[in-house]
């Protein structure tokens, strides 16, 4: 179920997401034992103009490999709204982390309830701010930042 969307990237079919009201993001990770690049499909749950970052977290919480993948080797190619590029990943997990995914389940509340249904971070969007908090806080969230040393690599899609 997981490689779904990514199967459907491959194939060409695009846009799906947007129907939803969500961003996807292809993020193509080192291997942390093979060094093979690996490749997953994730969910957008913020995304800062500003800065440009990418907020992503895994569906199986810290097993993911692509995870530990981030941790083991922080750089990544990134593949969302028509434009590639490398970052630099970052863990925010905590308080910043936790604010982030609070804004995504209010910002986007049916499909927080479906998330949360199917992966169960919490038992319940519909919790008051705080009690969310608290739980999302244990939430592995990572950031993806552009590198801005002359590698990056924007196209149109």
């Amino acid at each position: 179920m997981y490689r779904a969307p990514l199967w459907l990237y491959r194939a060409g079919v695009r846009g799906y997401e947007r129907l939803i009201g969500i961003d996807w993001l292809v993020l193509t990770t080192r291997g942390r034992r093979t060094g093979a690049p690996r490749t997953v499909m994730v969910d957008v749950v913020g995304h800062d103009a500003a800065t440009d970052t990418w907020y992503v977290q895994p569906a199986d919480a810290r097993h993911s490999d692509w995870l530990r993948n981030l941790r083991a080797h922080p750089v990544a190619t990134v593949e969302v709204r028509g434009r590639r590029f490398r970052a630099h990943a970052t863990e925010v997990t905590g308080t910043e982390g936790a604010e982030v995914v609070l804004r995504f389940i209010r910002e986007h509340p049916r499909y927080a309830r479906l998330i949360v249904w199917f992966i169960g971070y919490v038992d319940s969007v519909d919790r008051p701010d705080d009690e969310l908090r608290e739980r999302l806080s244990e939430v592995p969230v990572m950031a993806l930042r552009p590198i801005r040393d002359g590698l990056r690599q924007d196209t149109d899609a």
